[in-house]
């Protein structure tokens, strides 16, 4: 009697897992063709903010003299720029894992138009700096809600893909800004360039409104319930709560994400120092090349940005069905991303010491095309990662790591020109290329101790599925 009513529950048990893997899920509620013109349009957004950094960067000294200040505050409008990227990230990753993703876009995206007209209309460099500040505060929620929605829409074997189309459009941004920029204020003065992201804005805020609805997970399921219609991750998802911006550093505590925050963010960093120290090095002696064919160098590391993503996302994508299914762990994302970043340090050096002794340009050009690629094709997998792990909050993940490599990125800029000019341009790249090899060594380390310990628990289980969904305890903790 007691083995039939055991046989019981067993045929029971199996009756309603088969029921519930009969459940759609929550990326079965949209198409194709949805997804990706969401995709799309948020990509758009975050070529949007990375253009909205960097286009007056090139015509910066007329800033200074229209404005009649000095070149310390002339510098310190991409700082603050930087720094409200940071710290209003914080805020946008908070709200949008509680009410939603679709609201707090609109939100940020009204009080970017209206800042943007306020740096178009400055007449001094104070309201200038105010109005960049606040630039910078609004349009950081491209990277963070822009980012977010993704995970809500692509499951975990097609995020990278999705990711990387994302960076791809974002990275393009930050080397297209300077070359649209320098022309465009050459002709028709600096403050044209807040004309042009003015209109790019009220056409991305338009697409925005008409296409993409709201996205957040639990919001979703909780609408396909109301209607009678169950969705898979119906007993997964818990109701958010709204919390201190503070806390979402406690993430950063977690060991699971802790060693790809210093790895994106020292990469992120040597990149842009690197960058941004190109187009002075190229008017210096002995190159002395004019703006416009330094704009020209520009276009093959913008190639090598958007292949970069776009090929480590299609990897990371490959990587993940691989190691899920065969050793049931998410970090199969990560692996083409740490032998991407094995590139980051090359290009440095190959970079700072042609730079060093002038060199003929196609050795730093080939330099920086190299720390390029690692950074681009690092961050899919990444973020991918990330996601994964942290599906509900999401958003606050990628605002704790956004503030990190933003706030250490925007240090090093205010420093580099003083460093370079007192150690040369090949210690100082070298020392940031050790730096990449280090912050690389630990997740390094990390993956293959998991996949061993993975490797010897599937050797024992081998019949055990994968999820569709990540299922990490704290995640789904009621």
């Amino acid at each position: 009697m007691v083995s039939d009513q055991k046989q019981m529950q067993v045929n029971s048990s199996n009756i309603l897992n088969d029921t519930k893997q009969n459940l759609p899920t929550i990326y079965d509620t949209y198409t194709k063709f949805k997804k990706n013109l969401i995709l799309l349009i948020i990509s758009g957004l975050g070529f949007l903010s990375s253009l909205d950094e960097l286009i007056y960067v090139p015509t910066l000294s007329t800033v200074v003299q229209d404005l009649h200040t000095t070149d310390t505050l002339g510098l310190l409008t991409i700082s603050v720029y930087v720094l409200g990227n940071s710290f209003g990230g914080l805020i946008w990753g908070v709200l949008s894992d509680c009410y939603g993703r679709r609201s707090v876009m609109l939100l940020a995206l009204s009080g970017f138009l209206l800042s943007v007209v306020g740096s178009y209309f400055s007449p001094n460099i104070h309201i200038f700096l105010v109005s960049r500040i606040l630039q910078g505060a609004f349009i950081c929620v491209a990277q963070i809600v822009g980012q977010a929605t993704i995970p809500d829409i692509y499951p975990p074997n097609e995020r990278g893909r999705a990711i990387a189309f994302f960076y791809a459009f974002y990275f393009v941004g930050v080397l297209v800004g300077p070359i649209i920029g320098g022309p465009l204020s050459y002709r028709f003065g600096w403050r044209s360039t807040f004309i042009v992201v003015e209109i790019l804005a009220i056409v991305l805020f338009i697409l925005y409104v008409l296409f993409v609805p709201e996205t957040h997970q639990y919001i979703i399921v909780c609408k396909y319930h109301k209607k009678g219609t169950t969705l898979l991750e119906y007993d997964l998802l818990v109701k958010p709560k709204l919390h201190n911006p503070c806390l979402i550093f406690t993430h950063l505590k977690e060991t699971t994400i802790l060693p790809y925050v210093f790895l994106l963010a020292i990469g992120y960093m040597s990149l842009n120092a690197a960058d941004v120290y190109f187009s002075i090095e190229l008017s210096k002696a002995p190159y002395d090349y004019k703006p416009n064919i330094i704009g020209i160098l520009h276009l093959p590391i913008s190639i090598a940005a958007f292949s970069g993503s776009i090929i480590g996302g299609i990897l990371s994508d490959y990587t993940a069905v691989r190691y899920t299914t065969t050793l049931k762990i998410d970090e199969g994302h990560v692996v083409p991303a740490l032998l991407f970043s094995i590139l980051t340090p090359i290009g440095l050096v190959i970079y700072g010491w042609s730079c060093q002794y002038g060199i003929h340009v196609s050795l730093p050009v080939i330099g920086l095309i190299l720390c390029t690629l690692g950074q681009t094709g690092t961050r899919p997998g990444i973020y991918s990662f990330y996601t994964i792990k942290y599906q509900q909050c999401s958003a606050n993940v990628i605002a704790a790591n956004n503030f990190v490599q933003l706030l250490l990125t925007s240090f090093m800029l205010t420093f580099t020109a003083i460093i370079v000019d007192s150690i040369g341009n090949g210690p100082f790249f070298t020392t940031m290329a050790v730096g990449n090899i280090l912050a690389t060594i630990v997740p390094a380390m990390i993956i293959s101790r998991k996949i061993r310990l993975s490797s010897n628990i599937c050797e024992k289980m081998p019949s055990q599925s994968t999820p569709l969904i990540s299922t990490d305890a704290k995640q789904y903790d009621k």
